[in-house]
Formats: structure tokens, sequence, C-alpha cells
């Protein structure tokens, strides 16, 4: 049974990843950044679809990502897929912003997946793969959303190098860009339908099919590359800041 990884798996587009691997057939690792009570609830709910390890650990901890795979690794017997969906947005204007914002951001965003794929590709056999969960942010920016923005489209560029430096390993490095998904901590999500072509905000059930897709082995020869999921946002300037 294949295993995939997937860090913030207790809520919102990382719980309808976790919940739909498990449907295809995957055991889970649930990464989470604490041991609450909600986190206790959601392991438990996915826990019931599949055979599921949960890890935990603060991935603005240098010392977390490798321990997370490790464990993931011995619990499960491998791994197979990454999913480096956990993250953290700063909303505020650019003359606002702190030097610890910037390298809080940056901590999780971009850093933790970097070390998390570099323990990954130690662990993994040819055929893995890294999943990326950017933002339309990657390459569309917004008012209050500097740091943020500047970090996914970091994320955006860690994708495409590892892909070239993976590639001979046998291993895949994709990306997904939501736009606006309709989550219990996006709540601004419908109010931004009005900036959406398509006139509604997306489902993360929605972004766990492309993902599911992108792992699967219909796409083993897309490696590289970041898919927007936005109903058509980012054809559209978003004026409206951020907060």
């Amino acid at each position: 049974m294949p295993v995939a990884l997937v860090t913030g798996a207790n809520s919102g587009i990382g719980y309808a990843i976790a919940g739909r691997l498990l449907r295809d057939g995957y055991s889970l690792g649930f990464a989470s950044n604490e041991r609450g009570e909600e986190e206790r609830a959601a392991f438990t709910r996915l826990s019931a679809l599949g055979p599921a390890h949960w890890v935990c650990g603060d991935l603005a901890d240098p010392d977390v990502p490798a321990r997370l795979v490790a464990e993931a690794v011995a619990a499960l017997g491998g791994v197979d897929v990454l999913v480096n969906n956990a993250g953290l947005s700063v909303a505020k204007p650019a003359l606002e912003l702190t030097a610890e914002d910037v390298d809080l951001t940056f901590a999780v965003d971009v850093r933790a997946p970097l070390l998390l794929s570099q323990a990954f590709a130690r662990a993994a056999s040819p055929g893995g793969v890294v999943v990326n969960v950017t933002s339309i942010h990657e390459t569309v920016p917004r008012p209050g959303f500097v740091v943020y923005a500047a970090a996914k489209a970091a994320l955006g560029m860690l994708t495409r190098g590892l892909a070239l430096e993976l590639a001979p390993l046998g291993l895949r490095v994709v990306a997904v860009a939501p736009g606006a998904i309709s989550t219990s901590r996006n709540e601004e999500a419908e109010a931004l339908s009005a900036e959406v072509p398509l006139g509604r905000p997306g489902t993360p059930e929605e972004v766990a099919a492309l993902v599911a897709f992108l792992v699967s082995d219909e796409a083993r020869y897309i490696t590289g590359v970041s898919y927007l999921i936005d109903g058509g946002a980012a054809q559209q300037v978003i004026t409206r800041p951020a907060g």
C-alpha cells in the first residue's frame, strides 16, 4: 500500500487531500502542528478511512521536517507521496511588516518544504511525488499579501528547481496553486466570488482531486509545473486588500 505524508492534514485543503488519498488506497502520514482536540478529532475521522499514523511538530523548527518523514517511514513502512500543504499567511500592509513576519513566513512556507523534500527524496523510491501547495499569489500579487506572495513565489520556484534535481532519482515535483477556496480559515472566500469568473469559491475537495491526479500514474510525465485551480481568478487583478 503506498504511503502519503500530508502536512497540515488536520483542516481545510490538507484535510481534504488526506481524505482523498486515503480513499484512493494510500496509508496516511497525518502531520499537524499541534496535538489539540481539533487535530485529534480530524485524525480520528481520517483514520476511520484507512491506515494512518500521526506525526506532529512545528515546521518553523528546522529539526522537525526530517523527523516527521522519519517517523512516518518507520510507522508506515515507507513514503511515496509528500504533500507540502502546511503554511501560514501574514495579511497586513507592507509598511507594517516586521522582520519576524518575514522570517516566520519563509521558515514555514519555504524552508520547511525544502527540508521535507530533502528527507523525502532520501527515503522514497523511484516513482515518488512531491506536491507543493502554493497559491494563486505565487504569480498574482495582492495588497496586504506582500510576504505571503513572495513566499509562495519562492515555493513555486523551489518546485521547478527540485523537479530538475530529483528527476534522475525517478521522483517528480509538482505544485497546485489554489485561488479562493472556501475553508473555515478562509472566511473571505465567499466575499471574493465577484472577483472569480466562475462566480464562486472553490472547494477543498476540488483541490484534492487535482492532487490525486498529479500523484497518479496518469500524470507520470508531469513534473516541474504549478497548476492554477482558481476559477479563472488569475485572469483578473484582485485589488481588494487582504486582511
